[in-house]
């Protein structure tokens, strides 16, 4: 049976407190106009010109807060889906979820930390779709999205390729300085099934672009060195201790 350490999740947080701004805001400018006739604030210039400007403000808010939320709650989907599918996978692992970890100036936090009989392994969770573009050594990525009337939008998305590498280094050097030298290697997973991939990677960028593939990833991974169980509760023991705030 898997053992499971949770790290917090800051973005569930974030997620609800959107949700009600949302719906507070949204209900501000029915509220405002229903103010504007049922006081006659029409009669008044000044008066018009406020509930006016506030209905306004509100609309953009809603808009900004509407954004903000389909970013963070997509990205929640993600590592739940990712959780969903990393549970089915047989024997003694331990999973760490939502680790925030800093060595030095670095600072990152780990969607998940997958300590096995054979290796360790990073997971990073993406839920975007469309079509994805770049290369191993890109700055950025293109995410480019098709719609039924035929427009299209593009936006860049940092790599997560290199922000791994970031994420893997951090915590080698924080087992290293703990007196535990592990090989770890890192996944990409992208949840969404309408995600189209079009990378340019090398042979150990490990990317997977559904559950199914990702499980079987995990069930055929080797890393070529077996951990016994004391070495894997060292290794989660220590990444515990030295999760930041």
């Amino acid at each position: 049976m898997n053992k499971v350490i949770r790290g917090r999740n800051k973005n569930n947080k974030k997620v609800i407190v959107l949700f009600v701004l949302q719906v507070v805001l949204g209900m501000m400018p029915v509220l405002l106009l229903i103010a504007f006739v049922w006081l006659k604030l029409y009669i008044q210039p000044i008066s018009a010109a406020v509930v006016i400007g506030l209905i306004l403000l509100c609309n953009v808010g809603y808009m900004f807060l509407a954004r903000r939320y389909g970013v963070l709650n997509s990205g929640v989907r993600g590592e739940k889906q990712l959780y969903r599918t990393v549970k089915k996978l047989g024997g003694n692992n331990i999973v760490i979820l939502n680790l925030p970890v800093r060595y030095k100036r670095g600072r990152s936090e780990l969607d998940m930390m997958l300590i096995m009989h054979k290796g360790v392994l990073i997971i990073e969770v993406k839920n975007h779709s469309g079509s994805i573009s770049g290369s191993w050594k890109s700055e950025k990525w293109i995410q480019r999205k098709y719609y039924r009337d035929g427009k299209t939008s593009q936006q860049e998305m940092d790599n997560p390729i290199k922000q791994m590498r970031r994420q893997r280094d951090i915590v080698k050097s924080i087992l290293n300085s703990a007196g535990e030298d592990v090989w770890i290697d890192t996944v990409l997973y992208f949840s969404s099934p309408n995600a189209k991939l079009r990378l340019n990677l090398r042979e150990n960028d490990y990317v997977c672009s559904s559950s199914g593939e990702l499980m079987h990833f995990l069930e055929k991974y080797d890393s070529g060195t077996v951990l016994s169980k004391t070495r894997m509760d060292k290794i989660a023991q220590i990444m515990k201790s030295a999760a930041c705030e």
